[in-house]
């Protein structure tokens, strides 16, 4: 297996464990967050299987570096349910995301990335010197057209005010404006070519990498500044 195959194989377990489309276990809130029990099993699935056939360290969003050393060697970085919420009220927009990063901690190069939608069974793939590809065939560049639809969201350590202050901008430059609820998610369907752009502010790097790693294979403009701990602000415009 080479490593796109093996984070591929890694994002697919997640299926028996989200089978039916929502939670079966008591969620958690915190603030605008929320965690699931769905969240553990699935990221402790995926971190077994990449550190039982990889040498790479594991950067998570439930356990973070999982007792090993913070590393600028290259390092998985995983989502393992990016779009909980959606998930927990059984709206069918969340993804797995799982990305071989390098670089210092988790704000360096994203080198490779594996989205996957269990919902419509599409994985999306690619990378630094690897094709976007859905399902294993490769996917055509569109021709750049308007800035027509633009993927955003409010980020749990965002600041609404700014955001919305973001939003009027962006509503002048852009046609729509669509808010899936998923930053993997938007960023695989920019790769699709099913949007246009995405921007957040405060995204968490987990959310994003594997995406990024994906849209830069298509060409597009990507800007990515960081902020505190591994948060990041995002801009994409493929259009």
């Amino acid at each position: 297996m080479d490593l796109i195959e093996i984070a591929a194989t890694a994002s697919r377990l997640v299926d028996p464990i989200l089978e039916g489309g929502g939670p079966r276990g008591a969620p958690r809130f915190s603030g605008r967050d929320i965690k699931l029990p769905e969240d553990q099993a699935c990221e402790r699935a995926i971190r077994a299987f990449l550190s039982a056939r990889t040498p790479y360290a594991v950067l998570g969003e439930e356990e973070g570096w999982g007792g090993a050393q913070p590393s600028d060697q290259p390092h998985w970085v995983i989502d393992p349910l990016d779009g909980s919420f959606n998930f927990f009220r059984g709206v069918p927009l969340y993804a797995v995301s799982i990305a071989l990063c390098r670089g210092e901690l988790a704000r360096g190069e994203a080198l490779l990335g594996v989205i996957y939608d269990p919902v419509r069974g599409e994985l999306i793939s690619g990378g630094k010197c690897f094709p976007v590809r859905l399902n294993g065939e490769l996917v055509a560049r569109a021709a750049k057209g308007a800035r027509q639809l633009l993927a955003t969201g409010y980020p749990t350590r965002s600041d609404p005010a700014e955001v919305t202050a973001r939003l009027g901008e962006a509503a002048r430059e852009w046609t729509k404006i669509r808010m899936l609820g998923s930053a993997a998610l938007s960023l695989g369907w920019v790769a699709l070519g099913r949007l246009d752009g995405y921007s957040e502010q405060r995204i968490m790097w987990w959310d994003v990498a594997a995406g990024l790693a994906i849209v830069r294979a298509t060409g597009a403009a990507v800007f990515v500044e960081p902020r505190e701990g591994y948060a990041v602000d995002v801009a994409v415009d493929a259009s």
